[in-house]
């Protein structure tokens, strides 16, 4: 039997090559964050079914001893790399967050959640918890230990298998500082912004008799309303006129003016001032942005953003929560 010695060679260079290719992307991968979809332990080998970024990933080349035995299906994890996989390090999931999106799945209802931190996980949860009314609401989370339909089963309900989840089983609205509404529209130069308890406010540029500020009355009148929540010193709302282009506004308060960051989501959206000139936003100047960013198409972030509020007045706070991140 002849054999070409050079075709082997060439063939053992070929094969080296992508092996290294493949081991030096490995190594040029940062540190990410995923949910993992499903586990499958063989003997001493575990393969995991994981998503990052929307992707749905099998990894086999786990080189961490022992971890089909620790994770979870659902759990959010943080992978580090050397030349495959080398660590999965288990992200504990948020106990208090607000929801970002609720999406009814085969399996069971995805929860996006948004921390304090700003990162955004998504977990699994009891089905009933899509019927809540918590869309971009801050709430309190327990979690429980469950079953749910395998993921081998691809949406197949009478596969008969199931996999061992971590599921939220309870999602509260966070209790919040109850605010005594004033007795009228109150000028904000009466009582200091600054000097409030926390809680959550509106302000208005209007005015009524009324005890109580209705929703249709606020649409009839319009004007500018800022909606926010103040915790200490730190404000985080959403201003803007009524049924009208706005912008959410995160910042420290100093008597009535709050002065921070603002960003404005809305489709095709430009920047108003990038450089060091403010301009009014809004046909009062009350609001005032410079240091504009254009984060992508629909989305724009002023790093100085000042807000007067001393000619708007304190109004009840509404049914409506503020946000709770710009």
């Amino acid at each position: 039997m002849n054999i070409d010695l050079k075709a082997v060679k060439s063939s053992l260079l070929v094969s080296l090559g992508a092996v290294l290719l493949t081991a030096a992307a490995a190594k040029a991968q940062q540190p990410a964050v995923g949910t993992i979809l499903a586990t499958e332990k063989v003997g001493e080998n575990c393969t995991l079914t994981i998503q990052v970024d929307g992707v749905e990933t099998p990894i086999v080349d786990v080189t961490e001893v022992g971890v089909c035995d620790r994770i979870l299906t659902g759990d959010t994890v943080q992978l580090s790399y050397t030349y495959a996989i080398s660590a999965i390090e288990i992200v504990p999931p948020p106990t208090v967050a607000t929801v970002r999106s609720l999406q009814q799945g085969d399996r069971a209802c995805y929860v996006q959640l948004e921390d304090a931190e700003g990162t955004t996980t998504t977990q699994f949860a009891n089905f009933e918890i899509c019927e809540q009314d918590i869309l971009n609401q801050e709430v309190d989370l327990t979690y429980e230990i469950g079953n749910v339909l395998a993921f081998s089963c691809q949406g197949d309900v009478d596969c008969g298998r199931t996999d061992t989840v971590r599921l939220i089983n309870q999602a509260n609205v966070t209790d919040l500082p109850t605010v005594q509404p004033p007795t009228t529209t109150e000028p904000s130069e009466s009582v200091l912004l600054s000097n409030l308890p926390d809680g959550n406010y509106r302000y208005w540029s209007g005015s009524s008799d009324n005890v109580v500020v209705s929703d249709e009355e606020l649409l009839a009148n319009g004007g500018e309303l800022f909606l926010f929540r103040k915790s200490g010193n730190n404000v985080i709302g959403i201003f803007g006129e009524i049924d009208q282009e706005s912008l959410c506004i995160q910042g420290q308060v100093n008597e009535n003016t709050v002065t921070g960051i603002s960003v404005q989501s809305l489709k095709g959206t430009t920047v108003r001032s990038a450089g060091e000139d403010f301009v009014a936003f809004g046909n009062t100047g009350n609001l005032r942005v410079r240091r504009g960013i254009q984060i992508d198409n629909d989305t724009v972030r002023y790093s100085s953003t000042i807000l007067d509020l001393s000619s708007l007045s304190r109004i009840n706070a509404g049914s409506r929560l503020p946000v709770s991140s710009c």
